[in-house]
């Protein structure tokens, strides 16, 4: 039931892409009773999923967050208090269960240091595959094959 939402009198399709909320409803007394909406809306989500693939998890991972000191998405500095053992840190979380991170010492590569972390960060990227989220009706059978963005602009709200 990924998307699909029942309530007292309609199904609700409920799914979001690219930071985008698309919402569409079925009520059961215009398509044929709880079953008949319950088919429109799987048909529809199937659709939907189909025409919208979701993001690839690299792509979440090169998003820069707010607090994001350095600029780049996953490498950051640290340093103990009082100023001692500065550093460079580039870390990827590759999969729910597996994460890298890799450290360089400003002390050893003096300036340098940052663009090691840098570069670190994206062979760590590489090593992440997959989308942030499936369902098997996306109809997409590798998330190596490239793809046109598909981000949908703006959030709908039919009633139907």
């Amino acid at each position: 039931m990924y998307g699909i939402y029942g309530y007292d009198d309609y199904w609700s399709v409920d799914i979001r892409r690219n930071k985008v909320r698309m919402v569409k409803a079925f009520y059961f007394n215009t398509h044929g009773g709880r079953e008949g909406a319950l088919a429109h809306a799987q048909a529809h989500r199937d659709q939907f999923v189909r025409e919208h693939l979701p993001v690839l998890k690299r792509e979440i991972a090169q998003r820069v967050r707010r607090d994001n000191k350095s600029g780049v998405a996953g490498v950051y500095f640290r340093e103990e208090p009082g100023g001692k053992n500065p550093m460079w840190i580039a870390m990827t979380r590759v999969s729910p269960e597996k994460s890298v991170s890799k450290a360089f010492s400003v002390g050893r590569y003096g300036p340098r240091a940052r663009e090691l972390a840098i570069a670190e960060r994206q062979k760590q990227l590489e090593q992440m595959t997959g989308y942030a989220s499936r369902h098997p009706a996306d109809g997409s059978t590798s998330p190596s094959i490239a793809r046109p963005p598909s981000s949908p602009t703006a959030a709908s709200s039919n009633r139907s």
